[in-house]
């Protein structure tokens, strides 16, 4: 008998092994059992393609099971899914956008003492040319107030309220119920529980996350995916949860939602209207306090493999810093763009028993207060011992960017205004995809490498980085910018190079236009000296005030005793102060809430706003 071989998994290499064999099969007197296995028009050999064929589906068959059964290589959701779920991860649906409006109660009827808004009152929108219906998830009552009916901070979520009912047949987890709709947020379900058709009983089931405290008395259900990508719930089976009683009606209410398309940026202009009664009255006066955001889509294939593990390896509990990080992750990505957790003791100050959070929100700069409260809410069943969550607001960093670009145009194809603008995108695209995020450094050779490569015409390239930091003081009181509040850019500055947008600062008695500029101690700059911060009339370029503040070149610390605006120029809302960075510090590092952007700021000669990104193509012949 020859030597087998089976390593080989490719069609025409199976056929060769094949016929190896075939050529070593021989009989008692040493004559080949076989001899036309190598002519191709043979039907021996239609049998080897048929042999070779089957030998390599099953291998290929093989491979993808393999593959299947472990969520590195899955390349099924159905398959990442079953096996997130033995790791306790239940993917992520869905999920409506949230707005708060506030608005008036025209005319009730009776002119009652109190109204309430009942649950799934719509109210409806349009967004790109879409209209969209939002509806509250509580009923909320308000008493009349000098004859006024006002309903105040009313949160909203965008989708369709859906109602579906089961019958309950075999009572137990072997008995599964199907949610039908595949865009449902699963973060907007009530299920309650009916007796039965003629016993109108009811009793709420709250969702459990995990075994912890449940026990055969426990009113709560499990949420899981199922392999078609559908929802299902599954009761208790009297040791980890009530288990249900055959015959008892199963109520799921929710919201069939429309994810990311429904958020609206904070700087559009968005309205709600409403053709609901609430006690006989109409509604009118709708005020959007909040545009509609945080809105996000079904978990992906490639989010469950990156936060199922993660979510293993915190057992669903908040014990360390890291654990923090991923329940918050989890808890709503359309919250949250970014995450940074840091013990109290690492803090500075430090803060015994504290657990450090900063969250950038997937729009605007800060958190609200109700979110806060709202995963601080999440979080309690989680912590350990008595380690509270305090919330610090990110810190942002604004790279300013003069970009030149020298190209040789002899090798250019496209336009040197398509060159200039493949550039911009570049440069965007890499503050949008490694930056914007905690923990996220500006790499200075990095980006200049990513330019180089934008063309192949490009020969090089030369930045000029500024660094800018913006602050907003109350306006008419002195504000003490020095210790803890002091203004830190955390990298070594080039003495004479700071400078601010232009604000409006009361001297003896006048009202004048200042900027912020340095002025070093040292005759000849000390890159670790000090310098002076000084209010400069950028007209006139006169000296206002020569003693404003102070400046550390070496650690970039800005210092000012008091700091009293008198106002803005233009459509100015805070003081933007620029920096530019010494050439050990291009590369912009942070730590803990420090978060990098682009600056996006357009050229305003009224306020001293300088472009932030600007870039210049230089033809040269190579």
């Amino acid at each position: 008998m020859a030597n087998l071989r089976v390593s080989e998994l490719d069609f025409d290499d199976i056929k060769q092994n094949l016929k190896a064999f075939l050529s070593s099969y021989r009989d008692s007197n040493g004559d080949l059992v076989f001899s036309d296995y190598d002519f191709e028009g043979s039907g021996l050999s239609v049998l080897l393609d048929l042999l070779s064929y089957n030998t390599h589906y099953n291998a290929y068959l093989s491979n993808m099971l393999i593959n299947e059964m472990f969520l590195d290589s899955a390349v099924k959701r159905s398959s990442a899914v079953s096996i997130a779920k033995h790791l306790g991860y239940t993917s992520r649906s869905v999920r409506g956008s949230r707005a708060k409006i506030s608005f008036n109660v025209t005319s009730p009827t009776g002119s009652p003492t109190s109204l309430t808004l009942d649950r799934y009152t719509a109210f409806t929108t349009l967004i790109d040319g879409t209209l969209r219906t939002f509806v509250n998830l509580e009923a909320k009552t308000i008493q009349r107030v000098n004859g006024s009916y006002t309903f105040n901070n009313v949160d909203i979520v965008e989708g369709v309220p859906l109602e579906f009912v089961f019958r309950v047949r075999n009572p137990g987890p072997g008995e599964k119920y199907e949610i039908p709709n595949p865009d449902v947020d699963t973060s907007t379900m009530l299920v309650t529980v009916q007796s039965s058709n003629t016993d109108i009983t009811t009793e709420t089931f709250t969702l459990a996350d995990d075994a912890l405290g449940i026990d055969e008395t426990s009113k709560v259900y499990f949420l899981e995916e199922n392999p078609t990508g559908l929802y299902q719930i599954v009761f208790g089976d009297n040791i980890l949860g009530k288990k249900l009683s055959s015959g008892n009606l199963i109520r799921v209410q929710y919201l069939i939602s429309s994810g990311t398309i429904t958020n609206v940026s904070g700087l559009i202009s968005q309205s709600f209207s409403s053709s609901s009664l609430i006690g006989g009255g109409s509604i009118s006066g709708i005020t959007v306090i909040q545009n509609s955001s945080y809105g996000s889509e079904k978990e992906t294939i490639t989010e469950i493999k990156f936060n199922a593990p993660k979510f293993r390896s915190s057992q669903n509990r908040a014990v360390n810093s890291n654990d923090y990080k991923v329940l918050i992750d989890s808890y709503n990505p359309g919250l949250i763009d970014s995450v940074a957790v840091w013990g109290g003791e690492d803090n500075i100050p430090k803060k015994y028993g504290k657990v450090m959070v900063a969250l950038s929100p997937a729009s605007g700069l800060t958190i609200t207060t109700e979110i806060q409260d709202e995963i601080t809410n999440f979080l309690k069943s989680k912590r350990i011992l008595s380690v509270n969550p305090e919330y610090v607001d990110p810190e942002y960093f604004y790279i300013n960017l003069n970009t030149s670009v020298k190209y040789d145009y002899k090798t250019l194809t496209i336009s040197s205004d398509d060159l200039k603008t493949q550039v911009i995108e570049t440069i965007q695209d890499y503050f949008n995809t490694d930056l914007k995020k905690f923990d996220k450094d500006f790499i200075y050779s990095k980006l200049s490498k990513l330019i180089d490569n934008t063309n192949q015409s490009i020969l090089g390239n030369l930045m000029t980085l500024k660094v800018q930091k913006r602050i907003k003081p109350t306006l008419n009181t002195d504000n003490i910018l020095t210790g803890t509040n002091s203004i830190k850019f955390y990298i070594g500055v080039m003495p004479g190079s700071l400078n601010s947008t232009r604000f409006a600062f009361v001297a003896d008695t006048n009202i004048n236009p200042v900027v912020m500029q340095d002025l070093p101690n040292d005759y000849t700059p000390n890159y670790s000296g000090f310098g002076v911060v000084r209010l400069i009339d950028p007209t006139t370029e006169a000296v206002v005030n020569s003693n404003f503040g102070t400046i550390n070149y070496g650690t970039g610390e800005i210092t000012i005793p008091k700091l009293n605006v008198y106002g803005y120029y233009g459509n100015g809302s805070d003081i933007k102060i620029m920096i530019k960075p010494q050439n050990d510090f291009l590369d912009v590092t942070v730590n803990f809430n420090q978060i990098i952007l682009l600056d996006n700021s357009d050229f305003d000669i009224e306020t001293g706003t300088e472009s932030g990104l600007t870039v210049n193509t230089i033809a040269v012949n190579a």
